[in-house]
């Protein structure tokens, strides 16, 4: 759940002005791919966040429902723990709208995803529905301030021509193959039980943040200053 960063570019002469040739969709995700390639900021924040996505989405979806079974918290106890994560996201575009900037930005994301990764993990080992909601809402304030920070530096980054298909490669890990993995999610939850699955997914979510702190743009990105926030 991103937070769009209203900001202030590089000047544009200051930019690559290559323009990406004419295409249909799918010419138009490889030379987003390509793009992508080539930047040495732009690649691992993009690799750090589909990794994140393939690691938690099926988990914290489907393998939610399957967890409130197992546990016997029931339908409500779903819902407190969904609402806490939605509650911490909204939290974090908040804090994120009061503060208006960040220092140390890429190091702040992967602060965020390393604790939002193991929130996710905990939320398993909780042996009671309260402490599940509450390590709920920390995962969704560290994803979500994740998300914002991932984003903004992306936006920041990338040269304008490029931006669209930048964002549409973006998406196609998100929207497009994350969901993906819910079948997997579920095989490995019946095999197993939840707790062992929930904890692996965090651990390989983790990379990351590995990903992330082994490139030295990542770890240098700063925020760039902005005029305001908007949702």
């Amino acid at each position: 759940m991103p937070l769009l960063l209203t900001m202030r570019l590089r000047p544009l002469e200051s930019r690559d002005e290559e323009q990406p040739p004419a295409g249909n969709a799918w010419q138009d995700i490889v030379d987003g791919l390509r793009y992508i390639r080539r930047q040495r900021l732009i690649f691992p924040l993009v690799l750090a966040a589909a990794i994140s996505e393939l690691g938690l989405t099926g988990t914290l979806n489907v393998g939610m429902v399957l967890l409130n079974g197992e546990r016997g918290w029931g339908p409500s106890g779903y819902g407190f723990i969904i609402s806490a994560f939605g509650a911490g996201a909204a939290a974090s575009a908040a804090l994120l709208a009061i503060a208006g900037w960040l220092p140390r930005g890429g190091l702040t994301m992967s602060a965020t995803l390393l604790v939002g990764c193991a929130g996710a993990a905990a939320i398993a080992l909780m042996p009671i529905l309260w402490l599940a909601v509450v390590v709920a809402g920390v995962t969704g304030l560290s994803a979500g301030v994740f998300g914002s920070v991932n984003n903004t530096l992306i936006q920041a980054e990338a040269d304008p021509a490029y931006l669209g298909r930048v964002t549409s490669v973006v998406m196609l890990t998100s929207v497009g193959l994350a969901p993906l993995t819910y079948p997997l999610v579920g095989a490995a939850i019946g095999a197993w039980g939840a707790a062992p699955v929930f904890v692996g997914s965090g651990a390989f979510a983790s990379l990351g943040v590995v990903i992330a702190l082994t490139s030295d743009s990542v770890r240098r990105a700063e925020l760039p200053r902005q005029r305001s926030v908007v949702a």
